[in-house]
């Protein structure tokens, strides 16, 4: 599904892939308390949150677009010309600490938090559509907390077919390795939060994805995505 990933990147992925799924089984949603207690110290700070990220974007700054960090998701992000921006904050447990500095808050809160591994703010301008996809790495789950969602209920994330539309101040937990989409089909920006949850995996499965998670976090160096993720 990915474009411009050599053979040798996708093989690896995709037999990766198969071998978490061999040995892992969750639903399509999760529930919040029972995998990711910490939601709620989130939704307890929504509206802080919300106020810090749209301080951002009212500055002028400019977001880059998802496939401006990584090229291979140029198929989910440049899909119809209607943009999809990210703001990272940690990108698998590394710090963006010059994009940090413009979000000062949220960025003390999500220190607080166990098991976040990944955090974003995802920005989809009205009409974006994300065609259906699967998550490449099953070590993580996938929390989204709705900060500005259109009011006319036509933006909904999809996954396995089940549809959840956002709240404000609500947050969702979800397995990315099934497939999913997401529809604004509005008039309006919806903003969201979203984090990386790693799972806890037991014995030889622990070991085996704490060798995946370092090889992700060079993969990203070596993408130089910090310098690409950097505000201007």
């Amino acid at each position: 599904m990915q474009k411009n990933r050599n053979w040798l990147f996708t093989f690896f992925r995709d037999k990766n892939l198969r071998y978490y799924n061999s040995k892992i089984k969750t639903p399509p949603y999760l529930d919040l308390d029972e995998c990711f207690p910490d939601h709620k110290i989130l939704e307890e700070n929504w509206r802080g949150i919300k106020k810090e990220v749209m301080g951002v974007l009212a500055s002028g700054k400019n977001i880059p677009r998802f496939h401006e960090i990584d090229n291979g998701q140029e198929y989910i992000s440049n899909n119809d010309g209607v943009s999809w921006g990210l703001i990272n904050l940690l990108i698998y447990d590394m710090w963006h600490q010059k994009n940090c500095a413009l979000c000062p808050k949220t960025s003390s809160i999500l220190k607080r938090l166990r098991g976040v591994k990944s955090a974003y703010f995802s920005v989809l301008d009205p009409g974006k559509h994300i065609p259906p996809h699967v998550g490449p790495y099953k070590g993580i789950l996938r929390y989204q907390l709705g900060l500005s969602v259109p009011k006319n209920g036509g933006c909904k994330l999809v996954v396995d077919g089940k549809d959840y539309f956002w709240k404000e101040g609500e947050g969702v937990l979800f397995d990315d390795t099934y497939l999913h989409e997401v529809k604004n089909n509005t008039d309006e920006e919806r903003i969201a939060l979203l984090l990386d949850i790693k799972r806890k995996l037991p014995g030889f499965l622990g070991v085996y994805d704490f060798f995946i998670f370092k090889l992700i976090q060079f993969l990203l160096l070596l993408n130089n995505t910090f310098k690409k993720s950097k505000i201007n």
